[in-house]
């Protein structure tokens, strides 16, 4: 009888990917479990389902996890990274020149948006800017369409369904070295100790998900149309985009994770002595890809 596992993402899109790929494929239940994948709304009710033992694994960008690490409201950690690109999205017509003093859109204070943001206008625009909150993706997009924000951190597939509606991609991520580099698998800290058998059969079928999603084109159009909430040609798209992504040791220790907690403890986010190793475990991925860990 296979093992009921109650695990959560945060919202549509591109990020949960891999955990989805996971329990599309069978993955999780060749490995002994009946997984169940609820999606919670944002990464901060991702970090409360965990805190709580509502769910026992969550996929989420960093910050959210970070800012309760900080704040000692949680102690969980990141088992694995995993997919997530950010591009900023200007209204129609932008340029990146033109976005210096305009406004830029976020979801919620203390999330990947808030820092993208944040981090685009200390790093791009000269400090020039300011950051409003405006809600989840589609909203944001609507934000940058009718004229309330100038631009915002989208990842696909809304960026991709902003693209078609006439939106440039003013900057991407990537050249700060952000992309699949800032969040992933997280789990509480306890779990690791008390049950790494259970740990390590999870990781080898997100792992074994990302391989097919890999190998089957077809079958990853598919997980973004059903997960991304999204037409089958924005899919195909953010297919494209996305499959170079997925790395055969998806180490959650990265330069990206490590840049987050540097950048916020110099905006006085987080305290000084806060360090980044108190929110990943390389162990559990390391053991079962055959790699040592940092």
């Amino acid at each position: 009888m296979n093992t009921p596992l109650p695990c959560g993402y945060a919202s549509e899109g591109q990020g949960v990917t891999p955990l989805a790929a996971a329990l599309e494929s069978g993955a999780m239940r060749e490995q002994g479990f009946d997984v169940t994948l609820a999606k919670m709304g944002d990464a901060h009710a991702v970090v409360a389902g965990l805190a709580a033992g509502a769910i026992v694994f969550g996929n989420l960008a960093a910050p959210a996890l970070v800012l309760a690490g900080a704040e000692g409201r949680a102690d969980l950690v990141f088992l694995a990274g995993g997919v997530n690109q950010q591009f900023l999205v200007g209204a129609p017509g932008m340029t990146l020149g033109a976005l210096r003093g305009r406004p830029l859109g976020m979801s919620h204070p203390g999330d990947l948006t808030d820092f993208l943001g944040q981090l685009t206008i200390d790093r791009v625009l000269g400090g020039s800017g300011e950051l409003r909150s405006v809600g989840g993706s589609q909203s944001r997009l609507q934000a940058v369409l009718n004229g309330e924000v100038a631009a915002t951190p989208l990842s696909p597939p809304t960026a991709v369904q902003a693209k078609h509606a006439g939106c440039p991609w003013l900057y991407d991520y990537a050249e700060m070295g952000l992309n699949f580099a800032i969040g992933g698998i997280a789990a509480p800290r306890s779990l690791t100790e008390s049950e790494p058998d259970l740990v390590h059969r999870f990781l080898r079928g997100y792992l074994e998900g990302q391989r097919r999603y890999k190998q089957d084109r077809d079958f990853g159009i598919a997980v973004h149309e059903k997960y991304g909430e999204t037409t089958r040609s924005i899919a195909e798209e953010t297919y494209d985009v996305t499959h170079a992504g997925f790395r055969d040791f998806p180490d959650p220790a990265t330069e990206g994770m490590r840049m987050l907690v540097d950048f916020w403890k110099s905006a006085g986010i987080i305290p000084e002595a806060f360090d980044v190793e108190s929110v990943v475990d390389s162990g559990p991925i390391a053991v079962v890809c055959g790699h040592k860990a940092r």
